[in-house]
Parts: C-alpha cells; structure tokens; sequence
C-alpha cells in the first residue's frame, strides 16, 4: 500500500513521464527530409517569362513527397550584383513550378552566372506550394548548362 509521500512521488513521476512523452511525439511524427533531384529545360523567352518543363527523380519521389514531373514559368527576376573582370552576375530568379499532378510549388534562386560562358552555379529553397505541395519545404544547390535555346537547371538538394 502507498503512503501520501509514495502516491505524490508516484504521480509526479507519471506527470514527468507524460510531459516528456508529449513532447517526443512531433519530433517522432516529423517526417525526415528526402533526396531530389529535378531537371528543368528552360526556352529563354524575349516576349515575356521564360518556361519549359521538368523532370524529378529520387527517394522524395519515390515516397510521394514530390512530384515527378510538370511544367514551370520565371515569375520575376532581380538583378543582385555584378563582377565586370569576370563577366559574372548575382541574380534572384523566381519560379512557380506545376505539377503534372495538378499542385505547384515556388522556388527561389540565387545564381551566380557567368555570361561569358552561360554556365550558372546557384542555391534553391521551396518558397510555397498549393494543392499537394501545400506543405512542401526544401533546398539544395544546382548548375546550369546552356542550350541552343535555353539551358537545362539540375536542383540536387532535400525536400519534405
């Protein structure tokens, strides 16, 4: 049989318990971040935004996390900064990207681009989304190689 001093021990230790227990429930339920990997080919446009399509593959895709592919369209841009000797430009470019799935996701990129060569080096992070990528949240980095008609982006990064 309990004491007074046993039984208050006793919940107190039960009181402790669950407190920490409700606390390690959303560290338990988040869900981990998974590898990406899209590929955007752009058509650069001199009537208006630049577009084209992409492509994703990676453990994100597989799960669900991202879609596979869909199409995606600049919806600004900023020039950041520039360095004459090396013929390279800071820039900010923001996409909207539509999945074939019917969501869309929002991505910010800050480019170094080399307009000397067309190569560009950049990092990427998920703005917003709608619909399935409501959620969506991400970041990585990425390179560009130019076309005839545009360039082709690779994002290589996580997404959850």
């Amino acid at each position: 049989m309990l004491t007074r001093r046993g039984a208050r021990t006793l919940a107190g230790v039960l009181a402790a318990t669950l407190v920490l227990v409700a606390g390690a429930v959303p560290v338990l339920a988040a869900t981990p971040a998974l590898g990406a990997t899209i590929e955007s080919h752009v058509t650069f446009n001199p009537n208006g935004p630049n577009y084209g399509w992409f492509v994703a593959s990676g453990p994100a895709v597989g799960a669900g996390t991202l879609c596979a592919s869909g199409t995606f369209v600049d919806t600004g841009i900023k020039f950041a900064g520039f360095q004459s000797p090396r013929g390279v430009v800071q820039l900010q470019v923001y996409k909207t990207f539509t999945c074939d799935t019917g969501g869309t996701f929002d991505v910010k990129m800050q480019i170094q681009a080399n307009f000397d060569t067309g190569y560009e080096t950049f990092a990427w992070v998920i703005t917003g989304g709608t619909g399935a990528e409501a959620g969506l949240r991400g970041a990585g980095t990425g390179s560009t190689v130019p076309t005839e008609t545009g360039n082709i982006n690779t994002y290589t990064g996580l997404v959850d």
